[in-house]
């Protein structure tokens, strides 16, 4: 397996984290007649924040892994019991705040939020598919037709999901345009 691309795709996927973190925006609304700009400052405050703050977090530990890379059961240990668990959570604050949230433009962005983090959840998953992998074959001298056709598989459809991911995150970054000039 080469290690290459998938510190590549970790790198990728760490920016696009860190994207996602400066592209977020508030939530919390008290009642219905919230205006939209008060909304989005409070989901600024309550998920933003927060997401962001988890952000650093989470490129602290794209880190250690890009380190540990060189040791594949170790890697791939610290991406299934640390990354992915880590990355749940995160998930989960966007689709926490999501039935508090009044206004239309809020609650489709916090969405396109939860369906970042989501994509994001299942590129780190395929990762971990790889890593599996890798660690099954290190002691292997010739890897299998049917293990090598399963890798390119995984490979593949993680480069889709790092594409919809990308296409995400610009959805995002129009969204948070969008509600920042009505303010």
């Amino acid at each position: 397996m080469n290690k290459q691309p998938l510190f590549l795709k970790f790198t990728l996927l760490g920016v696009l984290v860190c994207l996602l973190a400066a592209c977020n925006s508030g939530n919390e609304a008290e009642s219905q007649n919230i205006s939209v700009e008060k909304e989005f400052e409070e989901y600024r405050k309550n998920v933003y924040e927060p997401l962001d703050e988890r952000s650093f977090e989470f490129a602290e530990m794209f880190n250690h892994y890009a380190s540990i890379i060189e040791q594949p059961e170790e890697a791939h240990s610290y991406l299934e019991k640390e990354v992915i668990p880590f990355m749940e959570e995160t998930r989960e604050l966007a689709i926490d705040a999501h039935d508090t949230l009044v206004n239309e433009e809020i609650r489709e962005l916090n969405e396109t939020t939860i369906e970042y983090l989501g994509l994001t959840l299942a590129s780190l998953q395929k990762s971990a598919e790889l890593s599996a992998i890798e660690v099954d074959t290190v002691d292997v001298d010739t890897v299998t037709e049917e293990t090598y056709q399963k890798a390119v598989k995984l490979n593949e459809e993680n480069m889709e999901l790092q594409e919809k991911i990308e296409q995400t995150g610009v959805e995002m970054d129009r969204q948070i345009n969008e509600l920042m000039n009505e303010q």
